[in-house]
């Protein structure tokens, strides 16, 4: 498996070192909870990625900027050395990917299902990083403090670890299991609000 595949799977998907936990205030309800993270329409956040499977594993620095419908997201290895950015919006997809070229599609499931053979749910994600879960069904849901600790849905589990305080509070650390690949995510820092245009 090239290293850019793997990059561009978990960048698309949302680890690695982070600095000590943040105690978090309990949200009023899981509703208000809820209710919050669905009006955030934009953000910028920043932190560590990083994936294992049997064979192999990897890190990188992960930065997501989402404008309403609009996002860009940055993945690079150790230096800068290598990754990908992936830009898009509703219909329209472009995936630059370091050292192997510019892919462009209708959506970020088609796009992977296109050029690297997976069938993944990269829609959901979208939800899942602000500590949501995705439209439709859920097979297991447990909340903590009336947040989300746990989730599964379209075969994945997905554990919320530690969350930033903050109204609505926002996840600081994410693990991700499918199958035999594992992903864990480090947010140091959510900026929400008016984010750049992308």
């Amino acid at each position: 498996m090239k290293q850019w595949i793997v990059i561009l799977l978990t960048g698309l998907i949302l680890a690695g070192c982070s600095s000590s936990p943040k105690l978090s205030a309990p949200a009023d309800s899981w509703e208000q909870q809820q209710q919050a993270l669905r009006q955030m329409q934009d953000w910028t956040l920043s932190g560590k990625i990083g994936f294992r499977t049997p064979s192999d594993s990897q890190s990188a620095n992960l930065k997501w900027i989402q404008h309403q419908q609009r996002y860009q997201i940055d993945i690079r290895g150790p230096w800068g050395q290598g990754g990908a950015s992936i830009y898009g919006e509703p219909g329209a997809v472009t995936v630059d990917a370091s050292g192997e070229g510019i892919f462009r599609g209708e959506s970020p499931d088609a796009l992977l299902a296109e050029h690297l053979g997976w069938e993944l749910p990269v829609s959901q994600f979208y939800w899942w990083i602000r500590g949501l879960p995705a439209p439709g069904p859920s097979e297991t849901l447990l909340l903590d403090q009336n947040r989300l600790s746990q989730l599964s849905q379209a075969g994945w589990k997905v554990e919320y670890l530690d969350y930033h305080n903050g109204n609505p509070n926002l996840p600081r650390k994410l693990k991700l299991h499918y199958g035999k690949l594992t992903i864990l995510i480090v947010i140091h820092d959510w900026t929400t609000g008016v984010a750049p245009d992308v």
